[in-house]
């Protein structure tokens, strides 16, 4: 009798997967490598649960909630990060600001010990570490993988995004063992969880035009009813936003 052959996906094959099954190539971004993207701005600060205003430029934020990261996000942060969405409005005389992670703290209430955002590369080689042993899947002969890049656009926001990562182009039949590392622990699962933090986040350098994106702050154990606190350095004045 005829064995069953299937496909064992952990999540971050089958976020590749996902974005090249989508279309490649998006208009205006075709030739397009500048880099990450972040998220798409919403039409002023004040739609943001927190904002406030310095010199004319404005900023906003708010703290994702574990259900939103999970439908924000293919890679698994909420087992390493609080994920706060940040944007940054110039004034009138569209100034350029440089934006860059270094500028921010995140304080949970009643501490007064600040957490720095950690980059994309630092929250995907932590998640490589932490994955579970489990019971890794082995790959049998007939399976074909390899890298591509592109454009796609994004389903929730519209906003065209350059990815690269991994895809799969046959069937395979899989097994239970040990010779493979556990699901997540591999290089190339790095590398594509690393891909979507790295375009996800919020873009550092100069900014002339409201932009946002989201920053990753390793704080663990995260508490229900935890509140937190967002310091922003903006030209040597504090600002600060309360984030329940």
């Amino acid at each position: 009798m005829r064995s069953m052959r299937f496909v064992v996906l952990s999540p971050v094959f089958l976020f590749a997967a996902l974005l090249f099954t989508a279309p490649l190539k998006a208009q205006g971004t075709e030739d397009d490598t500048s880099g990450p993207r972040g998220s798409v701005p919403r039409s002023s600060a004040n739609r943001y649960h927190s904002h406030a205003q310095s010199d004319g430029a404005s900023i906003g934020a708010e703290v994702l909630a574990p259900k939103q990261v999970q439908k924000a996000f293919v890679t698994d942060l909420n087992r390493c990060c609080i994920v706060v969405e940040f944007a940054f409005y110039p004034g009138k005389e569209k100034v350029s600001h440089d934006l860059s992670l270094d500028n921010f703290a995140l304080y949970i209430s009643g501490s007064d010990i600040g957490t720095k955002p950690q980059s994309a590369t630092v929250v995907a080689a932590s998640l490589q570490k932490k994955a579970g042993s489990g019971f890794p899947v082995t790959v049998e002969s007939g399976a074909s993988v390899g890298y591509e890049s592109g454009t796609y656009t994004d389903p929730n926001t519209g906003q065209p995004t350059r990815v690269h990562g991994v895809y799969t182009a046959t069937e395979v039949g899989v097994g239970v063992g040990n010779p493979n590392p556990a699901p997540g622990s591999g290089e190339r699962d790095r590398q594509i969880m690393e891909t979507e933090l790295s375009q996800k986040g919020l873009p550092e350098g100069k900014a002339a035009a409201p932009v946002s994106g989201y920053l990753y702050f390793s704080i663990h154990n995260r508490k229900k009813d935890a509140k937190y606190r967002l310091e922003y350095d903006f030209n040597g004045e504090k600002l600060v936003l309360s984030l329940p």
